[in-house]
């Protein structure tokens, strides 16, 4: 719809006080006001839509995290950064929280984690700012969030005190300054499906495939390598490759043309998906099968500090838990830290 037209369409939306209607001309007024205008609204809307996909392929480029140039640098913080990813896939899914819960998590994760010091010896300060990322996440995504001390099942091995975790929400929200609505593949799955206008009950499971395969690979460090946009499109074509591969060739055509993203770039990324899925999903089945609901309230002291020229962040914490939940929670998993 061009500018000069707004104005127009704006005025039907008022009428005067004294306003005087012959009998037989108000129908005829009325339909020359609301007069449909189908191909202008079209236009506009298509108008909206490049702005949006602008907006996020320029947004996309400022919070990408150079996650896979660091451990490509310095591989000793693979461990730490799969260890913490791994804990906030398991709690997400013990809490049914969304897919973009966990992404948006790991999203503040490694740029986090990136831009703070982790020193080898405090493995707990990956621990805490896994459980703040997971708690930010939540807040802004989930309806109902748990307490802070609720949060912190599933083989934790330290367990924070509230007041600890809400100090290191404070660091990452000052860290990150702020910026806690970055741009993810999901941004990009979303706007491709309401963009080719697929939004009917095939598509909520199209959705669904692509969730759960971007939970599959979420871990692996390799993949913070691509753009969310270049991720995203790889994902699509390849849970269309498994449910329709006889269609995959069209609506490869279709995705690529819509985002316009670079076909040697999707085409490396799919291979990686392709290359590393079996295994991802296999242990994503695994983690689900066998993690054992726990309740945060077991018979549990555990007591840890740290001594640190960073004096801010000594974490001593304490939480209580009955005896048989603590049995449950330390089968296979590694013993909590004492004092």
């Amino acid at each position: 719809m061009a500018q000069k037209d707004l104005p127009f369409l704006l005025d039907s939306l008022y009428c005067e006080e004294e306003q005087h209607w012959e009998e037989g001309d108000e129908g005829r007024n009325y339909n020359d006001i609301i007069t449909p205008q189908p191909k202008q609204l079209l236009e506009q809307d298509m108008l909206w839509e490049e702005e949006e996909l602008s907006s996020l392929l320029s947004k996309e480029q400022e919070n990408q995290s150079p996650m896979y140039e660091a451990l490509e640098r310095n591989p000793s913080l693979a461990g730490p950064r799969n260890d913490a990813v791994e804990w906030i896939l398991k709690v997400n899914a013990y809490f049914s929280f969304s897919a973009l819960t966990a992404v948006l998590a790991v999203n503040y994760f490694d740029r986090f984690f990136l831009r703070f010091h982790f020193q080898r010896e405090k493995p707990w300060m990956s621990q805490l700012a896994a459980v703040a990322c997971l708690s930010l996440a939540a807040k802004v995504e989930e309806t109902q969030v748990p307490l802070l001390l609720d949060l912190q099942v599933e083989e934790t091995r330290y367990v924070f005190e509230a007041k600890t975790i809400q100090r290191m929400e404070i660091l990452v929200l000052s860290t990150l300054q702020w910026r806690m609505n970055p741009v993810t593949p999901l941004s990009f799955v979303d706007y491709t499906l309401r963009r080719l206008g697929l939004m009917n009950h095939p598509c909520w499971e199209f959705l669904f495939r692509c969730e759960s395969l971007i939970l599959c690979i979420i871990s692996d460090f390799r993949f913070a390598n691509y753009l969310p946009s270049v991720l995203a499109t790889a994902m699509m074509l390849h849970v269309i490759n498994s449910v329709e591969p006889c269609l995959a060739v069209d609506y490869h055509n279709q995705i690529l043309a819509t985002l316009g993203i670079d076909k040697d770039k999707v085409e490396e990324c799919y291979k990686q998906i392709v290359k590393s899925t079996s295994e991802f999903c296999y242990q994503a089945r695994k983690r689900k099968f066998r993690s054992i609901p726990g309740s945060p309230n077991g018979v549990m002291d555990a007591c840890f500090s740290s001594d640190s020229s960073n004096d801010s962040w000594a974490a001593v914490a304490s939480v209580s838990s009955s005896p048989e939940q603590l049995s449950k929670r330390s089968k296979g998993a590694p013993d909590h830290q004492h004092c």
